[in-house]
């Protein structure tokens, strides 16, 4: 297995395929900032814009612009943070999860993901330019978004009378990710103190110990809600918190979660895999139930994208070669399914359970070019390390 072969190959790809689709598309030039709903043929379906989506997409062509130094790709990523300084939050800092064409609030924010996003992308566009006015914000966004978090937590976790209130593992991810982009604009006291305390609520709280599994959704304190919601095992969260977590776990020694989080890993490539059509399903039971929702059994490119940089890094970790042929399976089943060859290019988004696309729009609310570049880039990292082992 020549895996050079395979990190050429993801490279090639997102450079030709991927990125020209948002270079043409996707910059609103009249207003600032990103055009988040757009067909496949690349006509505008909405102007509102989303907040975290010009987080993770100016957070990707930032990494893009560090790969190959092309002054477009600085252009493109500094235009979406420039954008999340002047409209992202309000005058008192409360933060947006929409705003319209002009950047006017359109809907507040429910959780830290747009704060989070917001933090990686500034942090990673001050080391490209220095701008104090980037790393200013960042450390003043993370600080005040994991104190408002843990404040909300506790407030909801007192209130026994007010409904069930749960909390989902994609935040975590996103606050561990923001965290590790802005190492480098705190103090180390301040990074260990904040990732202990993000490591601690992923192993205590999200970790189920008589399933020995990780849930999507847990009670705010922490622990297991047997409700649909908190039932649900979700490969693509395991799978994206394991690679949010993974640099933190190494900078703060922390071998066994990191070997805990690599056997999980290897453990979910084996069972959420559909055996009959490929790929990983979205979601499971975690008591086994079928599934209420036709959702669950859809084929999310995120997803697969994900499994493949996860099990790279599990492969690291474990060095099982079972690890890594179920990298070669989930790898196979990506490049057969999702990259779109008509001339606009870019990939699908989402599959039905028989692999068939379910629709033609390239860019939505919850769809854009972050974990394609996220994840080939790193994805093309590990193959080149491990090809040269």
């Amino acid at each position: 297995m020549n895996l050079s072969v395979y990190a050429k190959q993801y490279r090639e790809d997102l450079l030709q395929r991927l990125v020209p689709f948002w270079m043409e598309f996707s910059l609103d030039t009249v207003h600032g900032g990103y055009i988040c709903v757009l067909s496949g043929k690349g006509e505008v379906i909405s102007f509102d814009k989303w907040i975290k989506w010009h987080g993770q997409q100016a957070w990707a062509f930032g990494k893009l612009y560090q790969l190959t130094q092309h002054a477009d790709y600085l252009g493109y990523a500094l235009h979406g943070a420039d954008f999340l300084l002047h409209f992202g939050a309000d005058t008192k800092e409360n933060w947006w999860e929409i705003v319209d064409s002009t950047g006017r609030g359109v809907e507040e924010v429910s959780d830290s993901c747009a704060e989070a996003a917001a933090v990686a992308a500034w942090s990673l566009a001050h080391a490209l330019t220095n701008e104090e006015a980037y790393a200013d914000s960042a450390k003043k966004t993370l600080a005040k978004a994991m104190r408002r978090r843990e404040k909300g937590l506790q407030k909801r976790a007192e209130a026994l009378l007010t409904g069930r209130n749960l909390k989902n593992i994609g935040e975590l991810s996103a606050l561990a990710k923001a965290l590790t982009a802005s190492q480098k604009l705190m103090s180390e006291k301040a990074f260990r103190e904040k990732g202990e305390t993000l490591l601690h609520e992923l192993t205590k709280h999200f970790w189920e110990p008589r399933a020995n599994i990780l849930l999507e959704n847990v009670f705010s304190e922490g622990g297991y809600s047997d409700c649909l919601l908190g039932r649900r095992i979700h490969p693509g969260r395991v799978f994206e918190a394991f690679n949010a977590f993974y640099e933190l776990t190494k900078v703060l020694n922390k071998r066994r979660i990191r070997q805990q989080l690599a056997q999980h890993v290897a453990y979910l490539a084996d069972t959420a895999w559909d055996e009959v059509y490929g790929g990983y399903f979205h979601w499971l039971d975690v008591k086994s139930l079928p599934a209420s929702e036709p959702e669950a059994y859809y084929k999310y490119a995120w997803v697969q994208l994900e499994a493949c940089t996860a099990l790279l890094r599990a492969y690291q970790v474990l060095q099982d070669r079972a690890v890594l042929k179920h990298w070669q399976r989930v790898n196979d089943y990506l490049w057969q399914h999702f990259p779109d060859n008509s001339k606009e290019g870019e990939w699908v988004g989402v599959l039905s359970r028989h692999g068939e696309p379910l629709f033609g729009v390239k860019a939505t609310p919850e769809k854009n070019a972050y974990s394609p570049i996220k994840n080939l880039l790193e994805s093309a990292d590990l193959l080149e390390l491990l090809a040269h082992k």
